[in-house]
Parts: C-alpha cells; sequence; structure tokens
C-alpha cells in the first residue's frame, strides 16, 4: 500500500506506514566491522537477530504505551484535547499540559444562545452504522431548519445485541469533537456543544414588545435537559435506560412536555412555526428544540432514506476496459461533509494504526518489510449466523468456501494479507435453535473455513500456505480505554474520571465495529456485500475519499464498484 493519510477524515498518517522502521539496514554495518573471513551465513544470522530484537522492542512499545502515561494525558487523548506547547507552565514549574488541554475542549465545545438540536432517545438505535445513518438524518434535519448546534451529551451511540444490549457511550468517546467542531462552520454543518443552563434555557422578561432571555435569576428555570441521566427533562430513565425495553415500541415525543410545568421544552424548530422563535408558551424559554426517531424503525431511519431516493434514480453506464459498468448517483452535500469530518478519537485511531503495524510485521520478511508495506485486501463477508436467516441475506454469498472462491484473480491478486471484518464469536459460537436445518449445516461449515484460513490463510492449506488473514475488531477494541463515566463538568479539578476498558464497560462489540470499519478504510481493496449498511458506507466513504478497488460480493461473483454505491436496500 502506498503511504497516504486519509485526511480530512481519516489517520494523519497511513497506519500501514513502516516509517519508523527505516533506519540503517543492520546487515549492511555488520558487513562493515567483520572480517573478510567471516561467514556470510553468520552475518546473515546475526542480522536477522537484531532485526527481530528490534521488533520486539516496538511491540513492547506499542504495549505499553498507556503503562507509563498519567490517566489525565490518556483522557486527553481519548477526548482528542490537543496538548499545549511545553513552554506552557504553571508557577511552579510544572508543565500544564493536560488541564490546558481539557480547557480547550471545554472552550470549542461551548454553547451560544442559539438554537440547539437535542437527540431526545436515549440512544441511536441499530447496529454501527444504522446508528450512523441516524446520526446523519439528524444533522441534515438541522441544516435544513438552519439549527447551528447540536447538543453532544444528547449524543449517545448503543450496543445492539448480545449480553451487553443497551448500553450506551457518549458520541465524544468515539469520534474526535474538536476535529468536527473545528471544521463544522466552515462545512456547513452544525457545532457538538455541551449543555449549559445558563447560556441555553431562562425565563422571559419584557423589553417593549421584545421577548428576551433573562438569566439573572436560574433559581426557578424549568431546565429541558436532564444532567443526571442525559436525558430530554419529563422522561423517564427507569423505562428508558432498561436494556429489557424495547424503544421502538415507545413514542417518546408523545411524552415530552406533558408534565407540569415542561410545556415550553416540547418546542418545534423556526421553519415548523412559521419562522416564530417561539410558541408562546408562558413564562419559561429553553433554546432546545427536541428530535429522534420514536416509535417503530423511527423518523430519523424514514429521514434518512429520504435522502437517499433525493440522490436521483438517474443510473448512467459506461464502458470499461469492454465491461459495462453501472455509476450511481452522488450522495448529498451534507452526508458527503459528514463523512469528511467524521473520525474516530484518537485513542481508537491509534489503536487501529498499531494493530495493522503489528499484523503486516508479524507476516513480512525483514528485508521485504523494509522495503514497502503489505498489500491488503479487506473482506466483510457478514456470515454470522442472525445475517443467515435476516431478509437481506438474499442478496449475498453466504457460504465462505464460495466466498474466498470468488475471490480468486482480480480483487486478490498480488495481495499480501487478508482483513477479514466478521464477529469471529458470532461465526463460531454453536447456531442457535432458530436457524433450520439447512443454515445450521451451513453456519458449522463456515466456522470450519474460517478457523482453517485463521491457519493456514486463504486459499492455504496443510501443504501449502495462502494470504495469511489478520483480525483486529474484538482484539484491538477490548484493550481500549475510555472514561468510565461521562464528567458532568469539566471546569472543575478533580472530574478526571478513571479510565477502564470497553469490555469494563460492555461496549467492544460497538467499538470493534468502528476499528474494523476505518481499518477497512485503510485497505488497498476492500469486498462488501450488497444489502449490508456497513458495506455500503464503507464503499462511499471509500469512493469520497479516492479510495479504489471496490467490489461487491454476491451470489454470482465480484463486482467492481465504480463510483458511489446504490443506496441501502434489502428490496
Amino acid at each position: 500500500m502506498a503511504k497516504r493519510g486519509i485526511e480530512p477524515s481519516g489517520f494523519h498518517g497511513s497506519a500501514l506506514s513502516n516509517d519508523h522502521l527505516n533506519n540503517d539496514n543492520p546487515r549492511a554495518s555488520n558487513r562493515s566491522s567483520r572480517s573478510n573471513s567471516s561467514s556470510s551465513w553468520k552475518r546473515y544470522l546475526a542480522s536477522r537477530l537484531i532485526a527481530s530484537f528490534c521488533l520486539c522492542l516496538i511491540q513492547i512499545g506499542i504495549s505499553t504505551k498507556y503503562l507509563t502515561t498519567t490517566t489525565d494525558t490518556l483522557y486527553s487523548q481519548i477526548m482528542d484535547l490537543p496538548s499545549v506547547q511545553s513552554e506552557v507552565q504553571q508557577t511552579d514549574g510544572n508543565t500544564n499540559n493536560d488541564r490546558s488541554s481539557i480547557d480547550y475542549f471545554i472552550n470549542i465545545t461551548t454553547p451560544q444562545p442559539l438554537p440547539t438540536l437535542v437527540h431526545f432517545d436515549p440512544r441511536f438505535i441499530g447496529g454501527y452504522r444504522n446508528q450512523h445513518m441516524r446520526f446523519v438524518a439528524f444533522v441534515n434535519f438541522a441544516v435544513e431548519n438552519s439549527i447551528p448546534q447540536l447538543l453532544l451529551p444528547s449524543l449517545r451511540w448503543g450496543v445492539a445485541q448480545g449480553e451487553h444490549r443497551g448500553r450506551d457511550v457518549p458520541f465524544d468517546h468515539l469520534f474526535d469533537v474538536a476535529y468536527w467542531n473545528e471544521r463544522a462552520e466552515r462545512a456547513g454543518l452544525p457545532r457538538l456543544v455541551r449543555y449549559d443552563a445558563s447560556v441555553l434555557e431562562g425565563r422571559r422578561r419584557r423589553s417593549g414588545t421584545t421577548d428576551m432571555m433573562d438569566n439573572n435569576n436560574k433559581s426557578t428555570t424549568i431546565a429541558c435537559f436532564n444532567t443526571s441521566s442525559n436525558l430530554y427533562s419529563g422522561l423517564d430513565e427507569g423505562l428508558l435506560r432498561n436494556p429489557n425495553t424495547n424503544i421502538r415500541r415507545v413514542n417518546i415525543w408523545d411524552e415530552i412536555g406533558r408534565l407540569d410545568g415542561y410545556a415550553h421544552c416540547r418546542r418545534l424548530p423556526p421553519s415548523s412555526v412559521g419562522q416564530q422563535e417561539q410558541e408562546d408558551v408562558g413564562d419559561e424559554f429553553t433554546h432546545l428544540i427536541a428530535h429522534g426517531g420514536s416509535k417503530g424503525v423511527g423518523r430519523l431511519w424514514a429521514d434518512y432514506n429520504a435522502m437517499q431516493r433525493r440522490r436521483g434514480k438517474a443510473k448512467q453506464n459506461t464502458t470499461i476496459d469492454n465491461r459495462t459498468i453501472t455509476i450511481h448517483p452522488e450522495h448529498l452535500p451534507v452526508e458527503r461533509t459528514i463523512n469528511t469530518i467524521l473520525r474516530p478519537s484518537e485513542a481508537i485511531r491509534n489503536a487501529i494504526q498499531s494493530a495493522i503495524q503489528s499484523s503486516t510485521t508479524a507476516q513480512k520478511d525483514q528485508q521485504q518489510q523494509l522495503r514497502s508495506p503489505s498489500k491488503v485486501l479487506a473482506l466483510h463477508p457478514r456470515i454470522e449466523h442472525d445475517m443467515l436467516h435476516h431478509r437481506c441475506g438474499r442478496f449475498m454469498e453466504q457460504n465462505l468456501t464460495k466466498i474466498f472462491d470468488h475471490l480468486r484473480g482480480e480483487c486478490s491478486h498480488n495481495v499480501e494479507l487478508l482483513f477479514l471484518a466478521v464477529n469471529i464469536e458470532l461465526v463460531m459460537t454453536e447456531p442457535g435453535s432458530s436457524l433450520g436445518s439447512d443454515l445450521r449445516e451451513l453456519a458449522l461449515e463456515n466456522a470450519i473455513v474460517l478457523n482453517r484460513t485463521r491457519t493456514y490463510g486463504m486459499f492455504g492449506n496443510e501443504s501449502s500456505v495462502g494470504i495469511p488473514m489478520f483480525e483486529s475488531g474484538s482484539r484491538t477494541a477490548e484493550n481500549i480505554l475510555f472514561p468510565e463515566e461521562q464528567p458532568t463538568d469539566y471546569s472543575k479539578a478533580g472530574t478526571t474520571p478513571r479510565l477502564v476498558t470497553s469490555k469494563t464497560l460492555g461496549i467492544t462489540d460497538l467499538v470493534a465495529s468502528i476499528v474494523d470499519f476505518f481499518t477497512i478504510i485503510e485497505a488497498d481493496r476492500f469486498v462488501g456485500v450488497k444489502g449490508s449498511s456497513f458495506s455500503t458506507d464503507l464503499f462511499s466513504v471509500r469512493y469520497y475519499m479516492g479510495k479504489r478497488g471496490n467490489y461487491i460480493l454476491g451470489p454470482e461473483g465480484v463486482e467492481e464498484l465504480v463510483g458511489p454505491p446504490p443506496s441501502h436496500s434489502c428490496n
């Protein structure tokens, strides 16, 4: 893979870059210092030992990075808080990097007394990319209604399945808030802001015929956002935070503003009330505007599908290398822009880079390694048991043996590593009773083939080594550190929370999906499936970042995708 960054939405340098290994060849230095009578095999052996020792030191350095860093510094990295220059000193002579970095986060997320969109659902629902699609629709609603701010603590991402189903995590633990806000206004997107009642809530006072905010007396102001539950005020936290509650069956919008004193919280955007600032609902006033999915698949899902329909249905056929290729319409500007400024937090980016670097160096001969990085083919086969009987599964080849057969040829030519984005645990587990006998047999066969591929590589067997395979997702995600809880007041000393792993928080599956997604973005080639929102979004992001080598896999085989993908659909 050629060294390249994936700015503006990705890493600051290729995760497969081996620049830190570009020191002088130890074999050359040994040759100049040894006697001419020394045997060449001894020189070679010595060079291999030295190179292996150096690589061990590198891996030890990667694995112990967090152990040699203070909790405050780690927290700053997790929150993507830029470090200040070393000359910034406190009066006692100690560098004040961490405090100043947190101050930067406070400053860049400070709200203005302007309309602010609040996500009233307790979390985005669905798998990782389905949640992303709902987030895109949420942002688009703000753009279309000229709402310049999104309330950051209301944006929570959730775990969709497994034993930790219903767990959620704040947006700012997963994504780079500072990076977004530094670019949002210029990109025409709303800023992400903290909740500050003194700015966003208040009471009306009359000045002639004009209603104005009165922020002098907060004792009687009824806030529309609950900082303890991170929910819109008046909602039932016990119900909505219960992991056994199916929030798709709860009409949350109907509950907003029903309690006495909270009528002003049921506010509509200005464009919905004839461009007036707010309906007259009494003395209480808020800049917060509640919006979300509510019952069923939700309004956000419907809105996202409407955005895809607005892309247009006109397709263009073109001929490339004597093949007829279908070119699909591009996405709306809002979605394209989101894909350029939404990137993972620094902690996740660093973990991805370390995992890829570790896998590539483990597979390459030392002399080859110094010349060039490995070419990586990423595959998202979607063979987990839940998809085997899913209605979207009819668009996919679900037999892993046939999938690998389809990959022989152009898309795997000159590939040196296979990255497999699959939930290993869900493939290897015993098939459940919900699967019919045929699907159970297929699930067992896929597990055997996957295990063999992990051992011998793709196209490999007991007598011939194939293309080595590596995984990242869960293995990488479970060791990433996150704050144990979201601090409610960044300005007070001592609010830096204890750092724990994603496994402790119960969000490993969600973080693993993010790790897999952005690892695939770095790959030279990508093979995904129709009917998967994960694959569809990868096709989109890679296309808009100029990453070619994208292929759609189906029962009939593999087809190269030129241009953006078709809209996600199981129809």
